[in-house]
């Protein structure tokens, strides 16, 4: 973030580009989700009922504001791809 004219502070073109960008993957029992451009990734594994854990969590220290987003935006994108599958209803 840095300071603009106005005072207020604002995200830097580069960060704004990354806050929409997700790639989910799935491979076995595991589903990945990374951000691209930064070292933000989760895994997420099937849980003994109908439920994702976690595992595995990496953050990106250049890039720390993002870390509770991105845990939101993760679980969310990680459910979606876990019913595309048919691991949960």
């Amino acid at each position: 973030m840095h300071d603009n004219s106005s005072g207020q502070l604002s995200l830097r073109q580069n960060e704004k580009d990354l806050v929409g960008a997700l790639r989910v993957t799935a491979e076995n029992d595991a589903i990945l989700v990374t951000m691209p451009g930064t070292r933000y990734s989760i895994t997420y594994r099937k849980g003994d009922d109908p439920s994702l854990v976690a595992s595995d969590i990496r953050y990106d220290p250049d890039y720390p504001s993002y870390k509770l987003t991105f845990r939101v935006r993760a679980w969310s994108a990680a459910s979606a791809k876990a019913r595309w599958l048919g691991w949960i209803a």
